[in-house]
């Protein structure tokens, strides 16, 4: 089985222009999680897409795939959990009480607020775990990387050739995933702030696969705006 997650329960505060998370601030008439939605469900491989939302959304996601969705039979929606690592286990967890585990199930984790997504990224994505256990999609960084302990000076300039801007998705053989889920120390759980975290904390290689410009995050509101601009919201 090949499954889909979407972490949809974040609040999103560095969006200053909107009340209201940014995966469901609406452009052209739907949420910009249902456009996210809508470029993974390009990829017909998936038999499942998971989302997991804040309770307080769980009606509204769901009425909106029931209407901008045809196949809404694929598409799941749950509650999220207090933290990351909470909302990635009540994703697994909805995963294997609803049909079990096998050794080359996989699972490609992906960020509601990035709406480019293409089909590349999510084929080379599930492509990539199923041979290697654990990938994650990046870019060359393409500006200069200062590092500053304090933000008032810079202690060092490190080589741009060794450095990638992470992107999602992240991407697991499931059976696996779990099992370094179960891994983690209680301290481990509180800082992670990416996925893929949970492999370097486990000493689990991650492939790298090739990301895209396209493929940006909704972070501030300069990022709504062009996606504002790309969708030809108003």
């Amino acid at each position: 089985m090949i499954y889909g997650a979407m972490l949809a329960g974040g609040s999103g505060t560095r969006v200053k222009s909107s009340k209201i998370p940014k995966q469901f601030i609406e452009i052209g008439g739907k949420p910009i999680i249902i456009y996210t939605l809508e470029n993974m469900l390009k990829v017909k491989r998936f038999d499942y897409i998971y989302i997991a939302v804040h309770k307080d959304y769980e009606d509204y996601m769901n009425e909106q795939v029931k209407k901008n969705i045809p196949e809404s039979e694929k598409v799941r929606v749950i509650l999220g959990g207090k933290e990351r690592m909470d909302t990635i286990n009540n994703v697994t967890t909805a995963i294997t009480n609803d049909n079990g585990l096998h050794d080359d199930d996989v699972i490609v984790i992906h960020d509601a607020v990035r709406p480019f997504v293409t089909e590349k990224i999510l084929n080379d994505s599930i492509d990539c775990a199923a041979e290697y256990g654990a990938c994650v999609c990046g870019l060359p960084c393409a500006d200069t990387i200062l590092h500053s302990k304090g933000g008032e000076y810079v202690e060092d300039i490190p080589a741009r050739s060794e450095l990638y801007s992470g992107q999602a998705p992240d991407s697991f053989r499931l059976a696996h995933f779990i099992q370094m889920q179960d891994n983690l120390t209680e301290e481990q759980k509180k800082v992670i702030t990416g996925t893929s975290q949970i492999c370097t904390m486990n000493n689990q290689p991650i492939h790298l696969i090739e990301g895209d410009a396209i493929n940006f995050k909704i972070t501030t509101d300069s990022d709504l705006l062009i996606v504002r601009t790309l969708l030809g919201g108003k």
